[in-house]
């Protein structure tokens, strides 16, 4: 019997141990896996991250896209009065009758040098027109060029004499000699061109 009673003992003892490896098993399987609440809550966590980086990014390229914009805008305005101050600079002076410079509020008419995309400089007529807010360059030609963009409408002024402050006329002639300088006014805002070298 006692034989029986100690097997009987140990078989109990290995049943037990093995329920208990069993039960510590799937306690060990539980764990190493996820609930479904948290399985919801890591996704909805990596989706409000998700969100977050594409606005972000979409804000990024927005913000590039104005500095580019307002980037071409001051290239533009800088290439102009470049432009305007070069062909004012190279203004040829009592060459030929049809293209002496003349003047008024609105229009001044000169010849002048002007490069080309062959690499060098031509002769060319040049008529510098206020068309409201804009002065507007044109060559001889259909083609025009906008060099000057203010907020108020821009007029033009032809300066003689520069003492005692300057003596500023409205219009100017087609006489053998040109103004020293061109302004041009657009409200409170005035630019002054510079001629070339009097002929």
């Amino acid at each position: 019997m006692r034989n029986e009673t100690a097997m009987w003992h140990e078989a109990s003892v290995m049943t037990s141990e093995a329920r208990g490896t069993q039960q510590r098993g799937h306690v060990a399987a539980v764990r190493a896996g996820f609930t479904l609440v948290e399985l919801m809550v890591a996704l909805v966590v990596s989706a409000v991250v998700v969100l977050g980086a594409r606005q972000l990014l979409e804000q990024l390229g927005e913000s590039a896209h104005r500095t580019v914009v307002v980037a071409a805008r001051a290239d533009r305005a800088a290439n102009g009065e470049r432009l305007l101050r070069d062909l004012a600079g190279r203004l040829e002076i009592g060459r030929n009758a049809a293209a002496r410079f003349s003047g008024e509020t609105g229009e001044t008419r000169f010849a002048s040098w002007c490069e080309v995309p062959s690499g060098w400089e031509e002769r060319c007529t040049v008529s510098l027109v206020a068309r409201g807010t804009s002065l507007v360059a044109s060559f001889g030609g259909a083609d025009t060029l906008t060099l000057l963009v203010r907020d108020a409408p821009i007029e033009l002024r032809y300066l003689d004499d520069p003492r005692a402050g300057g003596r500023w006329f409205t219009s100017w002639g087609a006489g053998i000699t040109a103004p020293l300088a061109i302004a041009v006014i657009a409200g409170g805002d005035t630019t002054i061109v510079r001629i070339g070298e009097r002929g």
